[in-house]
């Protein structure tokens, strides 16, 4: 036993109300802990609270409606009971772009961190009694801004390519998110992580629509080149039971793929 911790209990045998916090961040770090003994995950804790209040709610944006397929139920209300949010990220490595390819409104890696969430519904009511409620993607259905999300748990920052960047991986991950119910302590965000400062702005140059006019992300100009993915299609590799090409739409991953970080963990 660390001299720390020793110390931290006997703090709490003095103060019994500091039981709570030490309970919080024990059961924070378990959650973790299962969380990214899935391979190829990475996990972090942030307040709800601390999420409504980030970037993209102030003032809070108008959310655009996209026209998805994607297989989830929307989510119409929060349980008052939910405090903390567990993001979890999973790696999309350069050399896997099937995990990315969308059929039939949704792609593999979205399949995996859905199936994921559940899982880890289930194991939280299991084994700690906490309810909790897997989130959908999109805000408009009742989910979070998972990058604001992802910053404040400590998961990465926000990159000049309007994507999250995090340490190990780059722009190369995923996110979902979890609601859960009670106050687990939140992880802290990331400090002293800055790698655009010194780049040269890859991602920006990469872009095929120019959609960083004067250096800023247009959501905008980006949708044009998402519509143009959308309505050009390209071949899986696979046919169907009809002997025909099965179809996929490869998303442009032109300002992601081009971004230094993380280039090692291909």
């Amino acid at each position: 036993m660390s001299h720390d911790l020793r110390l931290l209990l006997l703090k709490t045998d003095s103060h019994p109300e500091w039981n709570i916090m030490v309970t919080d961040a024990s059961l924070t770090a378990e959650i973790i802990a299962h969380a990214e003994s899935f391979s190829g995950i990475k996990a972090r804790v942030a307040r709800l609270a601390d999420v409504l209040n980030g970037y993209s709610y102030q003032p809070a944006p108008e959310v655009e409606t996209r026209k998805t397929n994607m297989d989830e139920a929307p989510v119409t209300n929060w349980p008052d009971e939910a405090r903390s949010v567990l993001v979890f990220g999973s790696h999309h490595p350069m050399n896997d772009p099937r995990l990315d390819w969308w059929e039939h409104g949704n792609s593999l890696g979205n399949h995996r961190l859905m199936d994921m969430a559940e899982s880890l519904k289930l194991w939280l009511l299991k084994e700690h009694g906490r309810d909790s409620l897997p989130l959908p993607y999109h805000v408009e259905k009742g989910g979070l801004f998972l990058k604001d999300a992802a910053v404040f748990s400590g998961l990465g920052i926000i990159g000049r390519n309007n994507l999250l960047l995090h340490p190990e991986w780059g722009p190369r991950i995923r996110l979902r998110s979890i609601l859960v119910e009670g106050d687990l302590q939140p992880t802290e965000p990331i400090e002293g992580f800055s790698p655009c400062e010194s780049c040269d702005g890859f991602c920006q140059e990469a872009c095929p629509v120019n959609a960083f006019p004067g250096g800023n992300y247009s959501r905008l100009i980006c949708r044009t080149q998402i519509r143009a993915d959308v309505e050009n299609k390209g071949t899986s590799g696979e046919i169907d039971k009809n002997r025909s090409p099965i179809l996929v739409v490869k998303y442009c991953r032109a300002c992601e793929l081009t971004c230094p970080v993380g280039v090692s963990q291909i």
